[in-house]
């Protein structure tokens, strides 16, 4: 008898902790969700795909779209993601194929300092990192990290 009645109070606490409040409307509390994945024919470096991941997370959190999204103080801190006429830029190293165009790069508002024919420096609004990843001509990505003084 103890076992059925400790059973069914445990089905009724796991019932009561289930419900959901049917009130709500249906618009309340929508959050975008927006699959962001890295291309699998580019390679990148650690510093970027935690980047790439904690972007990511921050994204999904906020329930707004990557274009409308700002960064938190940590990401900021934590990547060293500069502030430039209220934008803030992630800057790296790009290796690319002999194909690729600057000109798809600052379409998207960044911009790149060639220093030969495929190694290129970047500059590129967090807004259009998903955009930024999926151009053509890109081969290996790195983030800039912070530099700890000794």
């Amino acid at each position: 008898m103890w076992r059925f009645t400790c059973m069914a109070l445990l089905v009724a606490f796991a019932l009561a902790g289930c419900h959901t409040n049917k009130n709500m409307s249906k618009t309340e509390n929508m959050v975008e969700t927006t699959n962001y994945t890295l291309p699998k024919d580019i390679s990148v470096s650690t510093s970027f795909r935690m980047l790439w991941d904690a972007w990511k997370d921050e994204v999904a959190q906020s329930g707004k779209p990557a274009e409308q999204y700002t960064p938190s103080a940590q990401l900021i801190k934590r990547f060293s993601l500069r502030n430039q006429n209220g934008e803030y830029l992630v800057t790296g190293f790009l290796q690319t194929t002999p194909g690729f165009t600057t000109e798809s790069l600052t379409q998207l508002g960044g911009h790149c300092v060639k220093y030969n024919d495929t190694t290129y420096s970047f500059g590129m609004p967090l807004r259009s990192l998903a955009s930024f990843v999926n151009l053509p001509g890109i081969v290996y990505i790195e983030a800039s990290s912070p530099v700890q003084p000794r």
